[in-house]
């Protein structure tokens, strides 16, 4: 009878090339005299966002993901302490969505009109529906529901093009990070690619894909789909992280990281309704979990011994670094299945939610969290100088957060950031800004780093500084 086995050394040494795939390509200190002059006020609305566009509103309905208090796939392998049999999975997965049958029954009699988009049986015991208000109150009444959640968007992980394409970020001004681990290139892994579809003919892909997947529904083999009015526009975030994970084959030197690895390609995201009635490219959390489903149980018999040890999620969603949430809960029983879910943070690009955010399933604690790297070998510097009236407080050369330095010397008033994008009155002497006015017109920042280094009295002086301008 076969029986559940740790993760091999080569697999979890995959984890860790798999995770580099959302590392950023480091780069050295460069120059952006091609980039025009810096506006005094980057207003936010003028920040490109996923997709080479700025997000659209997306209308989910009334849709709820309900997560039941009902044993799942994941649950019945732990609590046997990872040891269980092919037919023995495949029994529990059929109970365990038998017995949510028979609560969706039950309540059906009671009234509720309940239809199920997504059943969930593996990672956890629950189901996606648009629900009416009656349906609702039964369910939040009902002892079986452990939580009801409100669908949520969910984005490509990704930077603008324009800004990728500036000179800073040019072949050769960058350098190229040695993720690889000798010995290890991912051969015999297999990571499901939760994302947009996939192109399955191009040359730098070939004999690294599996069969695919498609939650989203329309294509075939979870390949990459066109925009139904325009098929000139097709889905390709899918086919970049692919390439990043197991391209071979490109430009001189340029390969993936895992190049010996296997991708099953699960399409969660592409071209789907908007709020306004037209195309866009998104994700919702429902498919999420119904891609995860699939991760775990790639052939959808009821066992999970098949399943993927990675599931790479290129998608997030923001403002959702929730603990507890249906999507975390997703991911943790997709760990007690032996597949790791590895997610992005910081990927959202200048549309996304701001500063120290973490977006689902980010914040699962099961989840492999991935976010950019800066592995420059040198980084620009600037003098700074600080005078508080005729007294300077600080007079140092330090590096540059950023990536790219201002153009020209800058004479900045220090001010109370207001994150958002409205001005108010200020209190008498203190200049009024925004949290517009820390970036320029293209969205760097035009704040400067101290380092991490600074003195106790300087320290001090900040405190004092900061309350003073409160």
């Amino acid at each position: 009878m076969p029986q559940r086995k740790p993760a091999l050394l080569g697999a979890v040494a995959a984890f860790a090339l798999a995770a580099l795939a959302f590392t950023a390509v480091a780069l050295q200190a460069g120059s952006n005299s091609g980039a025009g002059p810096v506006s005094p006020r980057a207003a936010a609305v003028a920040w490109r966002g996923l997709v080479d566009e700025p997000r659209v509103p997306v209308a989910v309905g009334e849709r709820m993901l309900v997560v039941l208090d009902l044993p799942s796939l994941a649950d019945r392998v732990a609590a046997s302490g990872g040891r269980a049999g092919d037919r023995q999975e495949r029994r529990w997965t059929a109970s365990a969505l038998s017995l949510q049958r028979l609560f969706l029954s039950r309540l059906t009699v009671q009234g509720a009109q309940i239809k199920p988009e997504f059943r969930y049986g593996r990672v956890l015991n629950g189901f996606s529906a648009q629900l009416d208000p009656r349906s609702l109150a039964l369910l939040e009444r009902a002892p079986e529901v452990e939580g009801i959640y409100p669908v949520r968007a969910a984005y490509p992980a990704s930077v603008e093009e324009d800004r990728a394409a500036r000179a800073a970020f040019s072949a050769g001004i960058g350098a190229r990070p040695e993720g690889g681990l000798p010995g290890f290139d991912g051969r015999g892994v297999a990571i499901a690619l939760l994302d947009t579809g996939v192109d399955r003919l191009h040359p730098y892909l070939r004999g690294r894909l599996l069969e695919g997947i498609d939650v989203v529904g329309g294509s075939e083999l979870a390949a990459a789909a066109s925009r139904p009015e325009d098929p000139t526009q097709v889905e390709r975030h899918g086919t970049q992280l692919a390439g990043i994970m197991v391209g071979a084959g490109g430009p001189p030197g340029l390969a993936g990281i895992a190049t010996g690895a296997s991708v099953i390609p699960i399409r969660i995201a592409g071209w789907q309704r908007d709020a306004q009635g037209g195309w866009a490219v998104y994700s919702r959390t429902d498919q999420i979990i119904a891609g995860l489903e699939r991760a775990v149980d790639p052939n959808d018999d009821g066992d999970a011994h098949d399943a993927a040890r990675i599931a790479l999620v290129g998608v997030a969603e923001p403002y959702a670094a929730f603990a507890q949430g249906a999507l975390a809960q997703a991911a943790g029983g997709a760990l007690r299945l032996d597949t790791l879910v590895v997610g992005p943070a910081g990927n959202d690009g200048p549309a996304g939610p701001g500063f120290g955010s973490v977006s689902g399933p980010g914040g699962a604690p099961a989840a492999l969290t991935v976010a950019a790297g800066d592995l420059r070998p040198s980084f620009q510097i600037a003098r700074v100088v600080l005078r508080a009236g005729l007294r300077v407080v600080l007079d140092r050369t330090l590096p540059l957060a950023g990536a790219v330095g201002p153009e020209r010397p800058l004479d900045l008033p220090i001010a109370t950031p207001r994150l958002s994008g409205e001005r108010v009155l200020p209190a008498p002497g203190t200049p009024s800004v925004s949290a517009a006015d820390f970036f320029d017109a293209r969205g760097y920042s035009r704040v400067a780093a101290s380092g991490g280094r600074a003195g106790d009295r300087q320290e001090r002086r900040w405190t004092a500084s900061a309350l003073s301008l409160q």
